[in-house]
């Protein structure tokens, strides 16, 4: 009897290793990541120039954005969380925020669900950020700190769902979401809904995507937005790669067509690595808003903005010295007597860490 006690509790103990074995292997642990960075900036014509997102400051040091992400899969089911803090984060998610507290609360830049139907196809529900661009929000996945116009005025992220089909090297994406930059419908106070569509080609030393988006651009305005862009990039070399962007929004009013407006960007970038540790980073961009309406300071011009970058890492840790010069076709921005100037150029030293 006592053998037979033995037996079984052997078969029992094993049952138990194999079950907590495959349940180890269908459920891995949850991934964490996360980023931070700072930066000092000062204008020579000691003044706030900046028109683009996330340095408007002068000689002044800046604390950007801490982020912390979380991912998880099980089986065809995957979730991924994003969580932002301070002022980047803040300025992001510019619909959630106001002046007063924008530095003090954790705010949710990204959560969303994924769904894998095949090896091809999927769907993602939740809110994402933007397809439309070069530029990525956080600051460690660019290598010029600064951001582009063109970054700055397009969208930042849509809330909705989205199915994509993968085929190869070839993508392609189609979804329906809030109004631009809303993660709630309710906070946007429509109904309207904003379509988003992208296609894609993905090699093996570059990729190119035609994006597209089109709905309700600012619901308080009763304004809607369609944006083109086009995004490619190529390694040339091991230490030599390009990128360029070419975008184009045109906005109308629902009632009244003398507010109806549009604007296009052109970027280019260029990066050369010396060695791993030490790149140069070139971004040249002519924005072009002549004909553009509900930009603020940029309707009625154009400009020319010449950025450049240093690199330096230090482990995880990414160091970034920055010049920048912008001539514009107006006197937009403001010389060191406080008067109108058609140009601005600023220094900045950026770090970036990743985890």
């Amino acid at each position: 009897m006592k053998k037979v006690l033995h037996i079984f509790a052997a078969m029992l103990t094993s049952s138990f290793a194999i079950a907590q074995e495959e349940e180890t292997a269908v459920s891995p642990a949850t991934t964490f990541a996360g980023s931070a960075d700072a930066y000092y900036k000062y204008d020579f014509a000691k003044q706030m120039n900046g028109l683009t997102s996330f340095t408007n400051s002068q000689d002044s040091f800046e604390l950007g954005m801490a982020s912390i992400e979380a991912s998880h899969t099980f089986g065809k089911a995957s979730v991924f969380v994003d969580l932002g803090f301070g002022k980047r984060a803040g300025e992001f998610s510019y619909n959630e925020t106001t002046d007063k507290d924008i530095n003090a609360k954790f705010l949710i830049k990204q959560l969303y669900f994924t769904y894998q139907i095949s090896d091809e196809f999927k769907v993602i529900a939740g809110s994402f950020g933007t397809h439309i661009g070069y530029e990525l929000v956080d600051a460690v996945d660019n290598k010029n700190y600064s951001m582009s116009y063109a970054f700055s005025y397009g969208p930042f992220f849509n809330t909705g769902i989205k199915a994509q089909y993968t085929s190869g090297k070839f993508t392609a994406m189609l979804g329906i979401t809030n109004p631009t930059d809303f993660k709630s419908a309710m906070d946007a106070g429509t109904k309207q809904k904003t379509y988003v569509g992208q296609i894609g080609y993905i090699g093996e030393t570059g990729s190119a995507y035609l994006n597209f988006t089109t709905g309700s651009g600012n619901p308080a305005f009763d304004d809607n937005k369609t944006q083109f862009d086009f995004v490619a990039s190529k390694t040339i070399t091991d230490a030599f790669s390009l990128g360029f962007n070419a975008t184009y929004a045109k906005t109308k009013n629902d009632f009244d067509s003398e507010l109806d407006g549009d604007w296009f960007s052109v970027v280019g970038y260029a990066s050369y690595a010396f060695k791993p540790s030490l790149s140069l980073a070139y971004r040249a961009e002519y924005f072009d808003g002549k004909d553009a309406i509900g930009l603020g300071t940029l309707d009625g011009s154009s400009v020319f903005a010449n950025t450049i970058s240093l690199n330096y890492k230090v482990g995880k840790l990414t160091i970034i010295p920055e010049l920048r010069y912008d001539a514009a076709s107006e006197d937009i921005f403001l010389d060191t007597d406080s008067a109108p100037a058609g140009g601005s150029f600023f220094g900045l030293l950026a770090t970036t860490y990743s985890f």
